[in-house]
């Protein structure tokens, strides 16, 4: 084998493994935005998640966690999380997320919105 394919070889391997990590494509509220209600978070990822690994937590502006129903999957791709807000009082709140791929590699993140009065 040549230098140059086994470089070629390394790169292709690269790419696919930089790409083996769901991250966060949207959200509902979306991230940084002010709405004037949620009663639902959703979370959509760019690849397949595993459900029983994956999750939120919710918290408001004083750092209080805020309840929110189990998480379920909302399309047949197990890209798009979804679970119901409690009733939210007008204020700001921290999602801070975490999901284990289809392939085992883990993500996280956060954002905040903001509820309006």
């Amino acid at each position: 084998m040549s230098l140059r394919n086994a470089l070629l070889i390394v790169a292709l391997l690269a790419t696919q493994e930089a790409h083996a990590h769901a991250f966060l494509a949207k959200s509902t509220p979306a991230v940084g935005s002010v709405t004037a209600h949620a009663t639902n978070l959703t979370l959509e990822f760019t690849e397949a998640i595993e459900l029983s690994f994956s999750g939120a937590d919710v918290s408001n502006s004083e750092g209080k966690a805020i309840a929110i129903a189990q998480f379920r999957f909302a399309d047949d791709d197990h890209k798009v999380l979804v679970a119901a807000l409690l009733a939210l009082t007008p204020g700001a709140y921290h999602v801070k997320w975490h999901v284990v791929s289809a392939d085992t590699h883990r993500t996280e993140g956060d954002f905040t919105f903001t509820v309006k009065p």
